[in-house]
Order: structure tokens, then sequence, then C-alpha cells
């Protein structure tokens, strides 16, 4: 019986794939903060509006 290389070992793509995934979970993060920010800084200007 043959082995071909990609018979053993990881599926072809494998590392890719979990590349990817971990920049969506980047990009998820970075997107929750980016709206944080933006909500905080929302506040903070609504508040100096106030004072005027």
């Amino acid at each position: 019986m043959l082995h071909s290389p990609a018979a053993s070992g990881p599926p072809a793509g494998n590392a890719g794939d979990r590349l990817a995934l971990r920049s969506i979970a980047m990009m998820d993060i970075l997107m929750l903060a980016l709206g944080f920010v933006f909500f905080a800084l929302a506040i903070g200007y609504t508040y100096a509006c106030e004072r005027l």
C-alpha cells in the first residue's frame, strides 16, 4: 500500500483555516472596542454640549 503525502498529516489548508478564524475573532474584538470608544465619545460629547 502506498502512502501519499496528502494522506499523512493534517489536511491541506488547516493552518490557513485556523489563521482565518483567528483573524475574524480579532476583527470582532476590534469592532467591539471601536463601538465602546464611539459610545464613550458620544456620552462625553453630550455632557460637553450640556454645559454650554
